[in-house]
């Protein structure tokens, strides 16, 4: 992707995506997000300009994740907004949208703070040079966060093991998984992305200022970044969305991800995160949170088999000695039909001058040309159709 800028105004966030060279608009789903159609996603417009393509979106009357995560966050609000999340990218996959032109980035998700409602940025674009995945954006997630510290935080003991023990994530078992640490039962629907009630304002940590506001109104204060005057209980300026509370106050209600998992930081000793405190030594932060390398795999439609991608480069085709995948049984796909190439964690699929042609979505590709895929990828060699997915 080309350079993404952010401009903030009092309530209002500008964000600018200058594409680059070889991106393009992808049209379909530019009218999708464009148009209003998936109410989650917030609209874009396009301008045309001498040194070339911007996609432009404007966010009035909410804040950043970022700013959200800033205060006190209980486990119904975490839990709640990693939910909404999950149904938005439940939704693209649905609407046959890449999942990778998503912007899962604490600093480009956007939530009403009075509703909880989130609402993310897709960028639709081809050959996006900047993608953004999934599994490492939840896996984050809690390093960003700020816990309360009247909860028992096993749940997040629990989110955490998921990704150490899972090699491949799909978002339907960490949805199973959410569900599971909510007390929900797993369906088939998605995640209502209306306010939620359950997990609304009401149970949000209370940080009520004390004392004198230095406002000449008694109930109302004045935001410290723009001079906003906001109600008393507000905790956040309805003008610029920074937090109001008084700063002792919050601190003391809350615990960092490195005191929920048992992090001690002290002269004599560091431990490891996620493990409890031992006497002595120096060692790895996160040691026991590493998982297994995931690779990506494929879906082939015909057997449902499930094909795991484990090389760098990784040949498919009908000569068994020459392809990492046989496809038996089909005398049209090419002996050694197509590659699919890992670079810098992007995948790519080459058409190796076959006699049937690869199509991917349904659009026959160039012969020995590298054409980027995606998660939910629909791919065609000759007529052997497989989904990919990472």
């Amino acid at each position: 992707m080309g350079i993404t800028t952010v401009e903030q105004r009092k309530n209002k966030y500008i964000i600018m995506n200058k594409l680059a060279k070889p991106e393009l608009i992808n049209e379909r789903e530019f009218k999708v997000v464009a148009d209003g159609l998936v109410e989650s996603f917030i609209p874009l417009k396009t301008e045309k300009k001498r040194t070339g393509v911007v996609i432009k979106s404007t966010v009035v009357g909410m804040i950043s994740l970022q700013s959200y995560f800033r205060e006190v966050v209980s486990k119904h609000m975490f839990l709640d907004i990693v939910s909404q999340l999950i149904a938005i990218v439940k939704e693209c996959e649905r609407n046959l949208m890449n999942v990778n032109n998503l912007m899962l980035d604490d600093e480009y998700i956007f939530i009403d703070a009075t509703t909880q409602k989130v609402k993310c940025i897709f960028w639709p674009i081809f050959n996006n040079e900047h993608v953004y995945e999934a599994s490492q954006f939840f896996n984050e997630l809690p390093f960003r966060t700020i816990f309360s510290k009247d909860e028992n935080h096993d749940y997040i003991t629990d989110y955490l093991h998921y990704f150490k023990s899972h090699s491949s994530f799909t978002i339907k078992s960490f949805e199973k998984l959410i569900n599971d640490l909510s007390g929900k039962k797993t369906t088939n629907h998605s995640h209502p992305l209306t306010g939620s009630t359950q997990f609304g304002e009401s149970q949000r940590i209370s940080n009520k200022p004390k004392g004198d506001t230095g406002t000449t109104d008694s109930s109302q204060k004045s935001c410290p970044q723009c001079g906003q005057e906001t109600p008393l209980t507000a905790k956040y300026c309805s003008s610029c969305g920074t937090p109001l509370y008084p700063v002792e106050e919050f601190k003391s209600q809350f615990l960092n991800i490195s005191e929920v998992l048992g992090i001690v930081d002290s002269e004599e000793e560091t431990t490891v995160l996620g493990k409890g405190a031992f006497a002595g030594g120096t060692t790895v932060l996160g040691a026991d949170l590493f998982e297994e390398p995931a690779f990506p795999y494929l879906i082939r439609e015909k057997t449902q088999e499930k094909i795991t991608v484990d090389k760098p480069s990784f040949r498919i085709g009908k000569e068994k000695s020459f392809c990492d995948y046989f496809v038996a049984n089909n005398n049209a796909v090419s002996r050694s039909h197509a590659d699919i190439i890992t670079k810098d964690g992007r995948y790519f699929i080459i058409d190796n001058n076959s006699t049937n042609k690869t199509y991917v979505d349904e659009r026959a590709i160039p012969v020995q040309q590298e054409v980027e895929i995606f998660s939910g990828t629909k791919l065609r060699l000759a007529n052997e159709e497989f989904v990919f997915y990472i």
